[in-house]
């Protein structure tokens, strides 16, 4: 009876453990959250070459289990699908069209996400898996959200904040997932990929963030490199309708590259809001020596350098962006006008021209559309080109 009683005893706290476990998972799975989200798009590409003009009509279907908390732990899978509505008219970078221009959206299935995370009371966050990384304006590293196939890491990254005014990250991945999955050879980048983010609020007013990325490409040993960087948006209290946003860069050969190089980057912006129009002018330069350029190979490029998609490898003379661009609205539709000059950093070359310009407009809470334009006028880089797209966005 005594041994009984011992045993009885001992198993009160396991059966406790066990209950406040239950209990906690039960709790997570309610908190959990099911959403879907389509979209959408009809591409239209003109090149002025012997390329056919390329349609791409595809439909993009999201589906993301985002669960609760349970001891801190958390999870999220995401999947996608790119379906083919009407006729593949188009290069995918997959279908073997190469006869059409290129729109980098193929066909298939894909785990987009899928990661856990451990999160402190401290303010310390792990995660680790297939995760969406965007830094700052996604320059440098970032999803390529417009693409409907979405880039993606998969490996580690441990993020904290200290005081809710500086937010320190860091990252090590060995996988991309790029745009052009999820099947054929460019569907990934395998390698070593480590990353650091230090962002400090100083005020409301001032914002800085310092980086640093450290990338090993496998198979892409012309990427290899490694750039530090600081990065600053500001206004005064004075004059609140004048914001700027200044960065700076330096990237230099790395690992297996396969030159020798040292690059210098900057991007320089000033916004004027008044009247509910906001003017910006900016210049952004990536230096070149005529052999070799700076490179942001992970960025999310489609929003830098004209939607026209030019300039996603830096050609070796560099590059210089300046732009004016304009943002308004007209009743309850979004308006954006933008001009860009594309000059080489060495020896005052002049790539071309561009007009940028989109609309869009939020039918009600879930339904969105946007109709978007880019005209490139070729000087020495590429041909004329213009691209039209069409897009509605449903969310679940």
């Amino acid at each position: 009876m005594k041994a009984f009683s011992v045993v009885m005893l001992a198993a009160v706290p396991f059966c406790f453990t066990s209950s406040v476990l239950a209990n906690d998972v039960s709790t997570a799975l309610q908190q959990s959250k099911v959403s879907a989200n389509f979209r959408y798009r009809l591409e239209h590409v003109e090149q002025d070459n012997a390329l056919d003009d390329a349609i791409a009509s595809t439909l993009r279907s999201r589906l993301t289990v985002t669960t609760g908390k349970a001891y801190g732990f958390s999870a999220l899978v995401q999947l996608d699908n790119v379906s083919l509505l009407a006729n593949d008219n188009y290069n995918s970078t997959y279908n073997g069209k190469t006869g059409y221009s290129v729109v980098a959206d193929p066909k298939g299935t894909d785990i987009n996400q899928a990661l856990l995370s451990y999160q402190t009371e401290q303010g310390t966050s792990f995660s680790a898996g297939r995760q969406l990384v965007n830094h700052g304006n996604q320059r440098f590293l970032g999803g390529v959200g417009w693409r409907q196939n979405e880039q993606t890491l998969d490996g580690y990254r441990l993020q904290h904040s200290f005081a809710e005014k500086v937010n320190l990250e860091l990252g090590h991945y060995y996988n991309v997932n790029r745009i052009f999955g999820p099947k054929g050879a460019a569907a990934d980048q395998h390698g070593n990929f480590n990353t650091l983010s230090a962002q400090w609020q100083a005020n409301a007013e001032h914002k800085f963030m310092v980086f640093g990325y450290d990338f090993e490409f496998d198979n892409w040993a012309a990427r290899s490199s490694r750039t530090l960087g600081l990065d600053y948006q500001g206004k005064v209290a004075a004059l609140p309708q004048l914001s700027w946003h200044l960065a700076v860069a330096q990237q230099d050969d790395a690992h297996n590259a396969t030159q020798d190089f040292s690059h210098n980057y900057h991007r320089i912006s000033l916004n004027w809001a008044f009247s509910g129009v906001t003017l910006q002018v900016g210049q952004e330069r990536l230096a070149g020596d005529g052999q070799s350029a700076f490179q942001t190979p992970l960025a999310t490029l489609h929003a830098f350098s004209g939607f026209a998609d030019m300039f996603l490898n830096t050609p070796n003379g560099g590059l210089r962006d300046n732009w004016l661009k304009l943002n308004t609205k007209f009743k309850d539709v979004g308006l954006m006008l933008s001009y860009h000059q594309f000059d080489s950093d060495t020896s005052s070359v002049s790539y071309g021209d561009e007009w940028n310009t989109v609309a869009s407009y939020n039918l009600n809470a879930q339904l969105s559309g946007m109709l978007k334009l880019a005209r490139y006028n070729a000087d020495t880089l590429g041909v004329d080109t213009t691209k039209v797209w069409l897009m509605l966005s449903y969310q679940l």
